[in-house]
């Protein structure tokens, strides 16, 4: 299938640098994925779907080895299952990322104290699989588990939420919230926190009717489509880059001409064609 073109342009303004400023976040979960290689070469999609129903029941027997009493042995099992299912990008390329959610729910309720796998979930679920509201369901099971009391480095949840909140869910005023709490946190142990309440004032005084703040979330959308060719994943995409920008025609091979938000320097720019 072909990915969606990528138009030239002169912004100064781009994914890759918003993504650097807000990356820090997700640094640690992307470090343990880049350990695993992916392991297949060439592979059929009868071979996928064998190995996605092998992937299913794995994760209802690590559910029985918790139901035994090994809730740390079944959670740990899940964490190396999922480590591979996504470094694994030749599979995930066909299949999409439609076990992910299923390995985080099921691990965490394993070990509900596992604060990366609760930070890794922003990064596939919101990311790759498409799905930023299922990524702030686990963000806020772990915000139920973790205080500045048990675990010095619970506010980075609270980041980790505000940049779902803002990137991926246009709501500016949660985000606000966020960073206030993330603030709060880190005084308790000792932290500055300012910087994380100027930032969430900045993001509120950002609506959703900015031409920047809209822009921002069609570029991290955008990135999500091009990472995965699985059909349900992109057209949630699609309906998210439809919304913020404005679809000018469907062309006769399929492609939709969807043109983004403009940038403020540089309003004249190409539509981009995206195919699902």
């Amino acid at each position: 299938m072909a990915t969606a073109s990528l138009p030239r342009r002169r912004s100064r303004f781009s994914l890759a640098g918003t993504l650097a400023a807000v990356g820090g976040a997700f640094l640690c979960g992307i470090l343990v994925v880049r350990l695993q290689l992916p392991m297949l070469e060439r592979i059929n999609l009868g071979e996928l779907e064998n190995a996605e129903a092998r992937k299913n029941r794995n994760i209802a027997l690590a559910n029985t080895l918790g139901w035994l009493g090994y809730r740390n042995l079944g959670a740990s099992w899940l964490w190396l299952e999922l480590i591979q299912y996504y470094g694994d990008a030749p599979a995930r390329t066909l299949t999409g990322y439609g076990l992910a959610y299923d390995y985080f729910d099921h691990m965490l309720r394993l070990d509900p104290h596992f604060l990366l796998g609760y930070r890794l979930s922003s990064l596939v679920l919101a990311y790759r699989a498409g799905q930023p509201e299922k990524a702030v369901e686990i963000l806020d099971r772990g915000l139920q588990q973790f205080n500045p009391q048990n675990n010095p480095d619970a506010w980075r949840l609270y980041v980790d939420r505000a940049l779902l909140n803002f990137m991926f869910l246009g709501d500016a005023e949660a985000g606000r919230t966020d960073y206030y709490q993330a603030a709060a946190w880190r005084e308790q142990v000792g932290l500055p926190g300012d910087e994380f309440r100027q930032l969430g004032d900045n993001i509120a005084r950002s609506s959703l009717s900015s031409p920047l703040s809209r822009r921002v979330q069609f570029d991290v959308w955008l990135s999500v489509y091009n990472s995965t060719t699985d059909r349900d994943t992109r057209l949630f995409v699609l309906e998210q880059l439809v919304q913020l920008g404005t679809v000018l025609q469907t062309l006769p091979t399929g492609e939709i001409e969807i043109l983004p938000p403009p940038l403020p320097d540089f309003p004249d720019e190409e539509p981009y064609r995206l195919r699902l």
